[in-house]
């Protein structure tokens, strides 16, 4: 007997036979619903794997996926739901539930997918679009988030979170005034929720209003007595207005509080330094990097209390421990830096200090102390020179300036800012305080190409033209510098001295004179005014500024 035709009939008609078997499935589906209700989640669970097993189906799918939820498995979750929609792509359910898993994994591209989807089948509420807001947060899209609330609020304007949400956003934008607004009206909806006051409060101090700000952080804790952050961001605000006392006294309930939060610490220590009260600034410090030995911030605040307390290696230490953990934090070059400056080593400190510029071309605090460091560098290298020099220049007062064999002095390369020179065409002009009597030789013609030269390097050829004798053309070229930088007191002492060589002593005093008015601690200028006055027959101003000389020496 031929059995094939009935053996393709069975294959093609049995559930077995194609891997399903409905009415089996319907039964454990079933159970697994009662199962469900009554929380009983685990039985639930094997029923509905029992039911997958007969045959795949996606509401089987779909409650599975809530049993594993319930049992704490969201990542199964998200796969038997991925299932339900592969079987269903418009399950409204599954897309609901999946996207609240996702919010659970902190998987937020997932749920901007999830929620997308279901608003392009025309499910919009306001809670769904705050929950996308939500979404675009925490990936840094904040236009979008502020977008989503928006329509989150028109659909429901009673709903105070879609408020305090696009307050967030605003404030992540920077827009603070607006997140104030929001703040307020999430307020009204919500008078007892602390944390509209606490945020608006933070909104405020990043606008600089203070006084309001602690209005706000007042009823903060009135709600929540013991809210940290309440007392963190007062004791902040309390230290811009001045408040130390109440500061500090707010820093030690967030600290009572949260005794394992280094940045408390540095905070409190912040006002204690203010105050004076260096000792207890470096304990909390101290605390800070126990807690955080990692943290170049807290290293570089810590040696900041050595260095007030006269601990300076202790300092640096701490500092070049901040540099080695992080070598790009600009910060801690320039602390390094300051404190190589405070301590008199201005070349350790330009190093650190370029550095720091390298890292943050607009950090003015490294600018200021850069400038200084390299002022303090070229006056040492001047004061080195006139020492060296000072014999020559004694003798050159007593006679004719040579013409065929020009005199040599030794005169050290020195640098300063880099300032284009606007007006190198004209012929350079003589700045001084007061014109003397006696006409001001005329300087030698600009060169052609000193448009593209800086201040620091018209000076440096200046004083290369007074080392080979060619002194009309030193005065040329230290004049083009003063007219990039009026205010170069080297150049102006580079000057006064090629006067003084060139026996013109009213020029070069007036250059010595605005020199010292730039830098009243100039010793080498002082010198030079010195010889000048005595030259022109002014035998007390010259000793005056012989006592000046040796006053600055002994400081």
């Amino acid at each position: 007997m031929n059995l094939g035709p009935y053996i393709c009939t069975v294959l093609v008609l049995s559930p077995l036979a194609i891997g399903g078997d409905p009415r089996k499935a319907q039964r454990d589906y079933e159970q697994g619903i009662a199962l469900e209700q009554s929380g009983q989640w685990q039985e639930a669970y094997e029923a509905f794997s029992s039911s997958l097993n007969a045959e795949p189906t996606g509401p089987a799918y779909l409650h599975r996926a809530k049993t594993e939820l319930a049992l704490n498995l969201p990542e199964k979750a998200v796969d038997d739901l991925s299932e339900a929609l592969r079987i269903d792509p418009k399950n409204e359910e599954a897309l609901r539930w999946r996207s609240e898993t996702y919010a659970k994994l902190g998987r937020p591209r997932g749920v901007i997918a999830d929620l997308t989807a279901l608003f392009d089948l025309g499910v919009e509420t306001s809670a769904l679009h705050s929950e996308r807001g939500d979404a675009h947060q925490k990936l840094g899209q904040y236009q979008m988030a502020v977008d989503d609330y928006a329509k989150a609020i028109r659909l429901r304007l009673d709903d105070p979170e879609a408020w305090k949400g696009r307050a967030k956003a605003y404030s992540s934008l920077g827009n603070y005034r607006d997140a104030i607004d929001d703040y307020t009206q999430a307020a009204r909806l919500k008078p007892v929720d602390a944390a509209s006051y606490l945020e608006r409060g933070f909104d405020y101090g990043q606008l600089g209003e203070f006084p309001k700000a602690v209005e706000d952080f007042d009823r903060v804790l009135k709600l929540d007595p013991k809210n940290g952050r309440a007392f963190t961001l007062r004791g902040a605000a309390y230290a811009k207005l001045g408040f130390y006392e109440k500061s500090i006294a707010d820093f030690d309930a967030a600290i009572a509080i949260n005794r394992v939060d280094a940045a408390l610490y540095l905070a409190r220590s912040s006002v204690y330094a203010v105050t004076g009260q260096h000792e207890k600034a470096l304990a909390d410090r101290i605390e800070a990097v126990k807690l955080r030995p990692d943290s170049p911030e807290a290293l570089v605040a810590r040696g900041g209390s050595y260095h007030a307390l006269g601990m300076h290696d202790q300092g640096l230490a701490d500092r070049t421990e901040a540099i080695r953990l992080n070598p790009n934090m600009a910060e801690a070059w320039c602390a390094r830096g300051s404190a190589y400056y405070l301590l008199g080593k201005y070349r350790e400190a330009a190093d650190d200090l370029n550095q720091a510029l390298m890292l943050r071309p607009d950090y003015r605090e490294a600018k200021n102390v850069l400038a200084k460091a390299q002022d303090e560098i070229a006056r040492l290298d001047e004061e080195k020179a006139a020492e060296k020099d000072a014999p020559a220049i004694a003798q050159l007062a007593a006679k004719p300036v040579p013409e065929a064999e020009p005199l040599i002095i030794d005169i050290p390369k020195l640098e300063a800012p880099k300032i284009d020179v606007s007006k190198a065409s004209e012929a350079p002009k003589i700045a001084v305080a007061k014109a003397p009597e006696k006409p001001a030789p005329k300087p030698a013609a600009a060169d052609s190409k000193s448009s593209e030269k800086t201040a620091a390097q018209h000076n440096q050829t200046g004083r290369e033209l007074l080392n080979q004798g060619k002194y009309r053309e030193a005065v040329a070229e230290l004049t083009a510098a003063l007219q990039a930088k009026p205010d170069f007191a080297l150049a102006l002492n580079a000057r006064g001295f090629a006067y003084y060589l060139l026996r013109d002593n009213a020029h070069a005093l007036a250059d010595y004179d605005e020199a010292i008015r730039l830098n009243p601690k100039y010793l080498n200028a002082y010198q030079n005014r010195s010889r000048a006055r005595k030259a022109a027959g002014d035998a007390a101003g010259s000793a005056a500024d012989e006592e000046k000389v040796k006053a600055l020496k002994g400081s």
